[in-house]
């Protein structure tokens, strides 16, 4: 074998070697990028099944707590209805009378130095009672516009409740 073949097949060699120390760095470098995407995707798992958890026990919180004030304002509501019953039919059958307001004291045209020093509503029993079948009416536009107003106090209660968890 001369030097030239001796040379051929040692640069053979070197790059059969280099190529496999290639090859087995490159399938090493796999293994451990893939270790770590395994290792990332676990802690993911995790940390997700844990956020979650904490979640689903706030909301479950919230529900309970919402759960209850509705119970409250259906009681007061139904209540508050009875009561508006009550009130209605005693005005109808001319127990209670609900009266119109009497005339001011002050007049518009009156200066500033005339007018009386404590205002305010009358005392009741003064003006003109109202016919039952009115009063009542009157009665049951004022229940439906406090309704109203309570619904949306709630929807407010609601939201800002909401908007606390999600700033947690």
């Amino acid at each position: 074998m001369s030097a030239l073949d001796r040379l051929l097949i040692g640069c053979i060699l070197l790059a059969a070697l280099l190529v496999g120390g290639a090859l087995g760095v490159r399938h090493y470098g796999a293994e451990r990028y893939q270790a770590g995407w395994d290792g990332a995707v676990a802690a993911g798992r995790e940390q997700r099944d844990s956020d979650a958890a904490a979640a689903l026990a706030i909301e479950s919180g919230l529900r309970t707590r919402l759960l209850e004030q509705d119970t409250t304002a259906l009681r007061k509501e139904q209540e508050y209805a009875a009561n508006l019953d009550d009130a209605q039919r005693r005005v109808r059958a001319g127990v209670d009378r609900l009266r119109c307001p009497a005339a001011s004291p002050v007049q518009p045209g009156a200066a500033a130095g005339d007018r009386p020093a404590a205002g305010g509503p009358g005392a009741d029993g003064e003006g003109p009672s109202m016919v039952p079948d009115v009063s009542a009416d009157l009665l049951g536009l004022v229940a439906d516009h406090q309704r109203l107003v309570q619904r949306y106090a709630r929807v407010v209660e609601r939201f800002e409740a909401c908007r606390a968890l999600n700033t947690q």
